[in-house]
């Protein structure tokens, strides 16, 4: 019998005797316990990777139109590992003198617990940092604003990585660091929405997200983040707010914060190469649903080339096969997670000679979607076989659909966060599957099912080519992996990378993008928590 376990997985329970060894929970890069880094002061930025052009604040005119109107769309991530040593000006010292940005430019600041202390009230981070970026503009306005958001870890996505955030080149790089990540976008690209004042003893409301859209001339992509727990460093279940600031004789003070909901940033670019990275691996045949209902699988076809629908409880097959996965592989604990692929009869079977990779990206595109299986297994009677799965593939947000609001209105004394939106048009795309994805059935009959288990994940990094500017997020490789940190009394180390902008989730992210064939709807969209997956965006300079 399976059930959830307490890391995530699944364990194995037979149908009379319970066996704590046959239990499976996520499969994590192991990283060593300790490592030594050589120290590594901060350095400038060359003046080379200043220049980060995009098109952003997509409207309903039209592409051409916009296509006149060029913004400065400018991302810069930090990287450290000693968290502790990092001050505010250490950062806002290394921007770049020639920074790009105008008087509508708003930053989205993505920071990792160990320097949540950025976003204090009392810091002078944020109001240094748009000072700095408004530094050469003639008029500057009275007010601006500016995004926040603490996430569980921040990505090293560049085209090489620097070896100064590894002493020794025999030791891989993890990929996952504490640090800040911001990219600078225009009031236009910006939905928020507050978070509503709730009563005493009523319920929590949806947990918050954020979503970055790209688009391209015919495609739309998105990517939304679970962010991190924060109630152990502020007391609050989750940093992510927005921020008013106004102008003073001596910079930018803080006017007014409120917690937010959720928010939508979007940025257009010439063309989007998306990449995925789904450390996966296939432990059961490719079946035909037979039965299910809601998120509960209860039979599949024993067959697996169509010829019969012949049922058999959903669980057989991960019964046998799991036991004899781990024996081949020799996982010590004896845990693994499963992932379905659940796919509609409509989706394009790969060709077997492409990667895992490439037949998962392909059926992903095609409207396949990912679950974690969470139950199931053993049993009896009606109950004998059954696989529950995760039905979630989106996060609540705004609709792309819904009316802006303006950045300012939320601080307004009148302003109730639980004003109603204007109904969004469903027929628009036509398409109302969009927005009631979550509520839908799972698996149907007649659809198709194979079941993944977890493994460690490899990164690769970004080609040299091209490519001026990139997003990546992720899910972290392993929640209880220590970041990586420097040796004891290591000199501060920072290390700025330009041109890239992301972060990482401990629970998961969604990615959704065009079906084939392109358009401007967003047709495919699935959750990604596999420990280790990425989505890259990837903008090619034309």
């Amino acid at each position: 019998m399976f059930w959830y376990g307490r890391f995530g997985g699944l364990h194995f329970l037979s149908r009379s005797v319970f066996n704590s060894d046959l239990g499976f929970p996520p499969i994590f890069s192991e990283l060593p316990d300790s490592l030594s880094f050589k120290s590594m002061p901060v350095r400038p930025v060359p003046d080379w990777g200043l220049r980060c052009l995009s098109r952003s604040s997509f409207q309903r005119a039209s592409y051409a139109r916009k296509h006149t109107e060029r913004r400065w769309n400018s991302a810069y991530t930090w990287l450290t590992r000693t968290p502790e040593a990092i001050t505010s000006q250490d950062i806002v010292s290394s921007l770049p003198s020639t920074l790009q940005s105008n008087s509508s430019s708003v930053p989205l600041l993505l920071v990792t617990p160990n320097l949540a202390h950025l976003l204090d009230p009392t810091s002078p981070f944020v109001g240094d940092l748009l000072s700095k970026l408004l530094r050469d503009t003639p008029q500057k306005p009275d007010t601006l604003h500016a995004i926040a958001a603490v996430v569980d870890r921040i990505p090293n996505s560049a085209p090489q990585r620097p070896k100064a955030l590894l002493a020794d080149d025999a030791i891989a790089d993890p990929g996952e660091y504490d640090g800040v990540s911001m990219l600078i976008i225009g009031e236009d690209d910006v939905q928020w929405k507050a978070t509503p004042s709730r009563r005493i003893g009523s319920p929590a409301g949806d947990e918050p997200s954020l979503t970055v859209s790209v688009r391209d001339k015919m495609s739309v992509y998105a990517v939304g983040l679970r962010l991190t727990n924060t109630v152990f460093l502020n007391g609050s279940e989750r940093t992510f707010m927005g921020m008013r600031w106004v102008a003073r004789k001596d910079g930018y003070v803080l006017d007014k914060s409120r917690d937010l909901a959720s928010c939508v940033v979007t940025s257009t670019q010439d063309s989007i190469r998306p990449r995925l990275m789904l450390p996966l691996e296939p432990v059961t045949q490719r079946r035909r649903v037979v039965t299910g209902m809601g998120n509960i699988l209860r039979q599949l076809a024993k067959s697996t080339d169509g010829s019969s629908d012949e049922p058999m409880p959903a669980s057989t097959e991960l019964e046998k096969e799991l036991p004899r996965y781990i024996e081949e592989h020799n996982i010590a604990d004896r845990r693994v997670s499963v992932w379905a692929l659940v796919e509609t009869p409509d989706v394009e079977i790969a060709d077997p000679s492409l990667s895992i990779q490439d037949q998962l990206t392909r059926s992903l595109r095609q409207g396949g979607k990912l679950h974690r299986v969470m139950s199931g297994g053993g049993g009896w009677g009606k109950k004998q076989g059954l696989l529950s799965l995760d039905p979630e593939v989106a996060f609540p947000t705004i609709s792309l659909r819904d009316k802006p609001t303006n950045l300012d209105q939320v601080f307004e004394p009148h302003f109730s966060a639980t004003e109603p939106l204007e109904m969004p048009s469903f027929f628009e795309n036509g398409l109302i599957g969009e927005d009631l994805s979550h509520l839908s059935q799972v698996a149907n009959a007649g659809d198709f099912i194979q079941f993944f288990v977890a493994i460690e994940p490899t990164p690769t990094p970004r080609a040299e080519d091209q490519t001026r500017l990139a997003y990546c997020f992720g899910v972290v490789a392993d929640a209880e992996e220590p970041h990586a940190r420097g040796s004891h009394g290591e000199e501060k180390h920072l290390e700025m990378v330009v041109d890239t902008f992301g972060a990482m989730s401990e629970k998961a992210i969604t990615f959704s993008q065009p079906a084939p064939g392109g358009g401007k709807a967003v047709e495919s969209s699935t959750k990604l928590d596999i420990p280790g997956c990425q989505v890259i965006l990837e903008f090619e300079q034309l």
